[in-house]
């Protein structure tokens, strides 16, 4: 089979079918991979058993290939279903790989964390071509999915998030679930949270121990950029300074982004309170009159230049031997400009 994405892997796990024997995961979201490592040993391994895992290195398994299949095949000194993990697998476990999918029986299942494999992977072809096995790709999560994993994932730490702290922990982590889950590990444990005792995640919580501390002189700034704003943006630079450019360009692009879908509802008849009101994930409401204000004073074609500056900024600062973050931080400043004018 082809691979799949994040939702059918989940849906999977659900309906776990005993025959499938291999579940590669890989793509360019490592984070995300790591996530579904993490649900897979949640839902196939034997939570009565503390051997429940066994995890194999690559390196065994390039030396000795053979020994997968006889870990899969194996039985549990409690008699129960073991699950096998191999990290940071790469091409070198693809003959381990094939003589478990070729083994005459296997009852544990085997999780396989590789990185971001081409189409040409051996142990990708291996993985999409058999029945008995589950080849998912993880792709970065877009604004929509990262909100709904994150609410999901509060939920089940015991966490209720105030209206902006996700929004607020979304931007600090760049949608990195990875970061996202530690983040939120650390508070529950902090706020002594659990499902059955669900306990508030709030905006100070967040200054006092999170990625928000930095965060919120990152979001003075976007919200300087999209007011025009430039004694503030000169200020928030000053305070960012020494800091890398890119976690700004990029916070300021998600909140040009929003602008663009409201200044398309507004330039279709709809009102600007309402056009920001309907926006989703919903903007902080501190911050909902200062957007209101921006979107009659960006029009799309001054927000779509401003979006390319700030993909140009990034692009600029990763070109060797280029301007470096000074290239970032005055794409900033230049868009700000614009909104003053």
């Amino acid at each position: 089979m082809t691979a799949c994405k994040r939702g059918d892997f989940l849906r999977a796990l659900e309906r776990w079918n005993p025959e499938t024997r291999l579940v590669l995961l890989f793509g360019p979201d490592e984070s995300g991979s790591r996530d579904l490592a993490s649900a897979a040993a949640k839902r196939l391994a034997d939570p009565a058993d503390p051997m429940a895992i066994t995890d194999l290195a690559p390196e065994e398994l390039k030396s000795d290939p053979g020994r997968l299949a006889d870990e899969a095949a194996s039985v549990s000194m409690f008699g129960g279903r073991k699950l096998i993990r191999v990290a940071g697998a790469a091409e070198g476990a693809a003959e381990a790989a094939r003589l478990l999918l070729e083994a005459p029986a296997a009852g544990n299942p085997v999780v396989m964390l590789a990185g971001d494999l081409s189409k040409a992977s051996g142990l990708r072809k291996l993985a999409e071509a058999s029945p008995l096995a589950l080849a998912i790709i993880s792709y970065p999560l877009d604004a929509r999915d990262a909100a709904q994993w994150l609410q999901a994932k509060a939920r089940e730490l015991g966490l209720t998030l105030e209206p902006g702290a996700g929004e607020r922990l979304l931007a600090a982590s760049d949608n990195d679930t990875g970061i996202l889950a530690s983040e939120l590990e650390k508070f529950a444990l902090f706020l002594n949270a659990a499902p059955e005792a669900p306990q508030r995640l709030d905006r100070e919580h967040l200054s006092l121990l999170g990625a928000d501390s930095a965060e919120e002189d990152l979001m003075l700034l976007v919200s300087a950029v999209v007011s025009g704003n430039r004694k503030m943006i000169e200020r928030q630079l000053q305070l960012l300074e020494g800091s890398s450019a890119i976690p700004a360009l990029r916070a300021v692009a998600r909140r040009l982004l929003q602008l663009a879908e409201a200044r398309a509802a507004v330039d279709a008849g709809a009102q600007p309170a309402a056009a920001i009101k309907a926006l989703r994930p919903p903007v902080f409401w501190k911050e909902q009159d200062a957007m209101i204000a921006a979107v009659s004073r960006w029009p799309m074609p001054r927000i779509t230049a401003a979006l390319a500056a700030m993909l140009a900024g990034e692009r600029a600062i990763k070109q060797p031997g280029g301007p470096g973050e000074a290239a970032g931080w005055h794409a900033i400043l230049m868009a700000g400009a614009a909104a003053e004018r």
